[in-house]
């Protein structure tokens, strides 16, 4: 506690640590942009927790109360810190770590210490948490690896890790006391072990492992120019789900046929807020400059749930069952029409199709289909050149979309199917709950016959179908997709090249056969078996 008479010094204090704060996130922010837009989207955030004027209010008022600055700021982000511990979702209580970020900045700037990075070229960093910004200066100085005690496979640095392509094991605890300084390690990204001064054995055995990765990549690379066709002649359209206009290099550079997710919610990351339609259409504009001539699917904005939340009226209790997707944008039309009028300003600037997230029935795809008409209305009305006859379609995420598949397939141009939330929802299984972890799996057999279902019902009406969730990248599910009768496919840039691969090994005959037996499977072991005997049987090197 403070006399009244240092009040005015510490709130002097305060402010002087404000500003240094957000003048230092400012300055990685410029450092971060011709390095990362993850980063610069993540270095946003602190910017905006840093600068909440709420935030800096109270903290003042705990001041006037008697706490000194540094008792302050720690008091009042700890009540923040509180109620992201206490929700019920993974990736909200991961977000605690950004408070803690800050709060570690502005304490630095209170006592005027300064936040450095020294470090040998070629070394493992172990520390308690790393921000975005310490990752920023540890990949300038070549680090190898990372090892967290805190964290998640979706906090920050688990996120920048996979981006930068550097191994990492995140939330290993009291990491810091079993790993001492100069010690020698190992660090397994792919099965999420650390190796602490390893035998000689260990160390050849790895020595291997990294000359085969090496060699693989190398390989993967010459196959960007190939065509992605099975050995029997079924081509497939590999296309890429991205984030943003830099995601898209990345998948020209790939060579990917195009972009089958666009992921707009991330905008609203970067920005902080919902964007104008301007501002939208300029971002829109970016990406489809990038690729040229290949098609482009836009989906709506799928806030709430784990995602993007502003405007969604108050705190919901299970928030995964709540106003998210197609279900927000009908709450919020004055956002959807805005986001629709970007859309179509862009949509002369190259080949864009249009997806709606989350749908469940038909209401709200004709709920979604007159706004549509309306802000086409009132663009011709002012003179606005667009596409009004860009394909529309919609993502098959919830069983009941499943089971409509083929009235949804009647009236609309294209079907794609999330497979991460379709598995969620069709199991009953919050996929961040390590609780229940054993029992999210999309290859599931009711997972699988839905999928199945789906594909028929594109089939039959003749529209394209595609897979754009996570099971498309998955090392076990390409020839099951095959077999399906799935021909279009779409991933993450850096998963482009291996399954290409994959679906250049494979053969749509012999994936189908596996399928008829697959469907008739009641329990997922039945299903990676089937599915495991196949690939056994394939001559090829399978890389997974």
């Amino acid at each position: 506690m403070i006399a009244e008479s240092e009040v005015t010094n510490e709130v002097d204090r305060l402010h002087a640590a404000h500003q240094a704060t957000i003048a230092d996130l400012r300055h990685a922010i410029d450092l971060a942009t011709s390095e990362s837009t993850t980063v610069v989207s993540i270095l946003e955030s602190y910017l905006m927790i840093a600068s909440d004027p709420i935030i800096t209010q109270a903290i003042i008022k705990r001041i006037e109360s008697g706490a000194s600055a540094e008792a302050a700021v720690v008091d009042e982000f700890d009540v923040h810190k509180t109620f992201l511990y206490s929700a019920r979702d993974q990736l909200l209580r991961e977000r605690v770590q950004d408070f803690e970020h800050v709060v570690e900045r502005m304490l630095a700037a209170l006592r005027n210490r300064t936040l450095s990075h020294e470090l040998r070229s070629d070394s493992i960093v172990v520390a308690g948490t790393i921000t975005p910004h310490d990752m920023l200066f540890f990949k300038r100085m070549s680090t190898i690896g990372f090892i967290t005690e805190v964290g998640g496979v979706t906090s920050h640095s688990c996120i920048l890790a996979r981006e930068y392509g550097i191994p990492a094991v995140i939330g290993i605890r009291n990491a810091t006391d079993l790993i001492g300084d100069g010690d020698e390690i190992i660090v397994d990204g792919f099965t999420g072990l650390v190796v602490v001064r390893p035998n000689d054995a260990t160390l050849q055995s790895y020595h291997k492992r990294m000359a085969e990765q090496s060699r693989e990549r190398s390989e993967l690379a010459s196959l960007a120019a190939l065509p992605s066709v099975t050995r029997d002649g079924q081509t497939v359209v590999l296309r890429a789900n991205i984030d943003t206009a830099i995601d898209a290099d990345a998948a020209v550079a790939v060579g990917c046929d195009g972009v089958g997710l666009v992921r707009t919610e991330t905008m609203l990351v970067a920005f902080g807020r919902y964007p104008n339609a301007d501002e939208q259409y300029q971002w829109y504009r970016s990406i489809l400059e990038r690729c040229g001539t290949s098609s482009v699917t836009f989906r709506a904005f799928d806030v709430g749930s784990d995602k993007f939340r502003e405007g969604i009226p108050h705190h919901e209790e299970n928030p995964a069952l709540g106003l998210r997707g197609i279900r927000f944008l009908l709450y919020r039309p004055d956002i959807f029409e805005q986001q629709i009028e970007a859309i179509l300003r862009a949509s002369v600037h190259g080949d864009v199709k249009f997806m709606l997230p989350m749908i469940s029935s038909i209401e709200e795809l004709d709920a979604a289909r007159r706004i549509m008409d309306h802000t086409i209305a009132s663009l011709h009305s002012r003179g606005v050149a667009i596409n009004a006859s860009i394909p529309i379609g919609v993502m098959i995420e919830t069983p009941a979309a499943a089971l409509l598949a083929r009235s949804f397939a009647e009236r609309v141009q294209f079907l794609s199917i999330g497979t991460n939330d379709l598995a969620q929802y069709t199991l009953a299984t919050d996929r961040t709950n390590e609780l229940v972890a054993d029992i999210f799996d999309a290859m599931h057999p009711a997972v699988v016959r839905l999928i199945a279902q789906t594909v028929d019902a594109a089939n039959e009406v003749g529209i394209p179908v595609s897979v754009c969730g996570e099971l498309a990248g998955h090392a076990a599910a390409t020839e099951l997709l095959l077999g399906l009768g799935l021909r279009e496919l779409s991933v993450a840039p850096s998963l482009a090249l291996e399954l290409k691969h994959r679906i250049r090994m494979a053969e749509s005959v012999a994936c189908a056969d596996a399928v008829a037996t697959v469907l008739t499977c009641t329990s997922t072991t039945e299903v990676y078996a089937v599915l495991q005997s196949l690939q056994a049987g394939d001559h090829g090197r399978m890389i997974t």
